[in-house]
């Protein structure tokens, strides 16, 4: 793929309703920037993946801070994701192709792997801009918790 159809690609994604944009190939399209050559649905398949495994380890009563530790529990203790403190900076930790195959980054791109992942599970999780930082919250009325994506998962409250 060259720039210009990755950029095609990216453009029509974003052109969506906000409900309707889906970020992980958004991210993979600003991705294809860098790596050119990148297939956008081994990526894609591999979050499927990812959400069929934590499936599988879910509790039988789905209350969000018991899913959040499933998922905390997946991600960070089985798999190896961590943000990326040693060098922070980086370029590979903002590409979605590399945070999924290095499982490191930052706290966007850490907090997009598992809304992508507690989304393909039915448990849609939002971004929370934060001063300095970005957390992630489950988009569940009433329920008033933080998750930090980049201190594996680290539950906070307000």
């Amino acid at each position: 793929m060259n720039f210009s159809s990755a950029r095609q690609y990216f453009y029509q994604e974003i052109q969506q309703p906000d409900e309707d944009i889906n970020l992980a190939k958004a991210s993979l399209y600003i991705a294809q920037e860098e790596y050119p050559d990148i297939d956008t649905e081994e990526y894609l398949n591999a979050l499927d993946v990812m959400a069929m495994e934590l499936e599988e380890r879910l509790p039988s009563f789905r209350y969000p801070l018991r899913v959040i530790q499933s998922i905390n529990q997946y991600l960070y203790e089985e798999l190896g994701f961590d943000g990326n403190k040693i060098d922070y900076y980086d370029p590979r930790n903002s590409f979605l192709n590399d945070v999924i195959e290095r499982k490191t980054g930052i706290p966007i791109s850490l907090a997009l792997v598992y809304m992508e992942v507690a989304k393909r599970i039915d448990f849609p999780m939002v971004g929370v801009g934060m001063p300095g930082h970005f957390l992630i919250r489950p988009d569940v009325e009433g329920i008033e918790i933080f998750v930090d994506a980049f201190n594996g998962g680290e539950v906070m409250f307000p």
